[in-house]
């Protein structure tokens, strides 16, 4: 038996942290809403951001997510009533996608009673997004470490400690996840993977145990921002100046792109010393501080 209606808040998130390519992912206070209720007929209205450009039909990765869910139960999707409203900027390297995914998948779970648990909607929400990084902390909040074996995600969550904040510089342009993977190699040099391997657990290490001061060397990376640094004019001088103004350590947020950078005080001195550099490269950008999110997905309503 069905409910009526289910509202689910979903956090943003950033992924990679540097070195932790598609394996490493942190929820962040900042949250889209999304709600589902039974219809009709199909009927989809948005505020905030992509009010202007996304889809009002079953294309809507919302109701795509959901009717993956239903189908992973061996139950139809009956026709519902989307409302969403976006606090996340689309196409940043903050988890958009993800956040959609993951709150349709929990929204459907909830209301139509699938009786899905939490790996079985991870193994979704990666099925439909492609990649875990991003859509394991919004689900499971927290820092989240996983991997896939076939279509099986193994993911476990782990709590930061306390005092850290993420600063994110956020640029006015976008850049498609699928472009910015189509730079990346085919190949990377042995010596590369194995400076990115151990600068991974460093960067979990960093984060569970507070020696924050580890993560500037933690957080660099051979194996991503490098060949997507064209696609972000003066993302590198952005997380220099982010390091030069105090921050522990900063990298690109997902495929960008944004620029995050972790901090303890002076999260404003921070951010505007990145959109500093940005503005230099002739990008511009703005700045957030967000908390950290304890929590994933939830339902709220």
């Amino acid at each position: 038996m069905a409910r009526p209606s289910v509202t689910v808040d979903v956090p943003a998130t950033t992924a990679n942290l540097g070195p932790g390519y598609d394996c490493l992912g942190l929820a962040l206070g900042l949250h889209n809403t999304v709600t589902l209720s039974l219809a009709d007929a199909d009927e989809v209205t948005i505020n905030g951001e992509g009010v202007d450009c996304l889809p009002r039909d079953r294309t809507h990765l919302v109701l795509g997510a959901a009717q993956a869910a239903a189908d992973a139960a061996g139950e139809e999707l009956p026709r519902l009533s989307l409302h969403q409203t976006n606090r996340i900027p689309l196409a940043r390297g903050l988890g958009s996608s993800s956040a959609a995914i993951v709150g349709g998948i929990v929204a459907a779970n909830e209301l139509l009673m699938l009786g899905l648990d939490l790996r079985e909607m991870l193994d979704i929400a990666t099925a439909v997004e492609g990649h875990p990084d991003n859509v394991a902390p919004a689900l499971l909040g927290g820092l989240t470490v996983c991997c896939t074996v076939g279509r099986e995600v193994y993911a476990k969550r782990l709590d930061v400690a306390r005092g850290l904040s993420c600063v994110v510089a956020i640029p006015d342009f976008e850049v498609a996840t699928h472009d910015a993977r189509r730079v990346l190699p085919d190949e990377v040099p042995h010596a590369d993977a194995v400076f990115n391997l151990s600068r991974c657990g460093l960067v979990v290490a960093a984060l569970t145990t507070g020696e924050f001061g580890l993560l500037a060397e933690a957080m660099r990376d051979r194996l991503h921002q490098p060949y997507r640094a064209p696609l972000v004019p003066g993302m590198e001088d952005a997380i220099e100046a982010a390091r030069e103004a105090g921050a522990f350590g900063a990298a690109l947020s997902g495929s960008g792109p944004t620029v995050a950078a972790f901090v303890g005080d002076d999260g404003e001195v921070v951010g505007e010393a990145m959109v500093k550099a940005f503005g230099r490269a002739g990008t511009t950008a703005i700045a957030r501080v967000l908390p950290l999110s304890a929590d994933g997905a939830r339902v709220v309503g």
